[in-house]
């Protein structure tokens, strides 16, 4: 399984801290401190109670496979990649996001098999995005 390469995006202001976070080998995620809970997808207000979200929490990292998908035909940049995973992967403490699982074994990657952040996110170019491994 390999790692997928990065790609230009065009980055809402409200998505760039996670990001940014991802870059560092961390998951933060916007949290409004007045329902005590993450706003997911990144927004300026939260979608619960339209306050405006005042900060962002760093996640432990951790978390499991809600989802997932082996990609053995890849198309633009990934088109070299294959396979690799595509999955779903609900957070611990927090939303359920798109990621890459790394793994060496296919067999290994099942619904509700833990992972962990892989750590900084390292690519050519563009920006990578939440990568996990198998814990």
């Amino acid at each position: 399984m390999t790692d997928l390469p990065g790609v230009d995006l065009a980055l809402n202001p409200e998505d760039v801290p996670f990001f940014d976070a991802l870059d560092r080998g961390e998951i933060a995620v916007p949290w409004c401190v007045h329902c005590d809970d993450h706003v997911w997808p990144p927004r300026t207000r939260c979608v619960a109670c339209y306050r405006e979200v005042e900060e962002w929490r760093t996640l432990p990292g951790t978390g499991e496979i809600y989802s997932f998908s082996v990609v053995h035909r890849g198309d633009g940049v990934f088109a070299k990649r294959p396979p690799y995973v595509f999955a779903l992967v609900s957070l611990d403490g927090g939303p359920t996001i798109m990621a890459n699982v790394v793994a060496d074994d296919l067999a290994a990657v099942a619904v509700g098999r833990r992972v962990r952040l892989a750590g900084p996110v390292v690519v050519e170019s563009g920006r990578g995005g939440a990568r996990f491994v198998l814990d």
